[in-house]
């Protein structure tokens, strides 16, 4: 019997994962244009490239690491220590779309990941902007409803490319 094909193995099991990881934080780490995103973490990126690769496991369908590990996730409430804006989630958004680009993801696969992925990092927003809606439960409403607001994050970022509407 043949395992299903998950997200985990598409990227590569472990391997391809830890390396879409680093790549990520090497990325914000790096580039300037992600800078007020690597604010908002410590001095070191190791303890977050852990857990987002614990979590991550679990979430494209490999082992569970980080609930293992840690217990439930609780997403939101473990954010809330950190000052999560608009500005940070699309920034989070780009590096990480930015980090895809060197996987082996076809468009389509890589464009369903980060709107899940963008669904899920605005509900991390924590700060009180007028200027924007409040943040929705990842389970409100469709995620193709933000299409639109995804697509115009990536090119603002100059990410279109890695993204395909799903």
């Amino acid at each position: 019997m043949t395992e299903p094909t998950t997200l985990y193995t598409l990227l590569g099991g472990a391997e391809g994962l830890a390396a879409l990881v680093g790549r990520f934080y090497r990325l914000m780490d790096t580039n300037p244009r992600y800078a007020a995103l690597r604010a908002v973490h410590g001095e070191t990126l190791d303890y977050a490239e852990e857990r987002l690769f614990e979590f991550l496991s679990g979430w494209t369908g490999g082992p569970p690491l980080y609930e293992t590990r840690h217990g439930h996730p609780r997403l939101r409430q473990r954010h809330f220590p950190f000052a999560v804006t608009v500005k940070t989630r699309n920034q989070w958004i780009a590096c990480f779309a930015e980090a895809l680009r060197s996987t082996p993801l076809a468009r389509d696969t890589a464009g369903a990941v980060l709107l899940h992925l963008f669904v899920l990092a605005d509900w991390m927003r924590n700060q009180n902007e007028p200027k924007y809606a409040p943040p929705q439960p990842p389970a409100a409403g469709s995620p193709q409803e933000r299409l639109p607001e995804l697509a115009a994050v990536l090119a603002e970022y100059g990410m279109a490319d890695v993204f395909e509407a799903v």
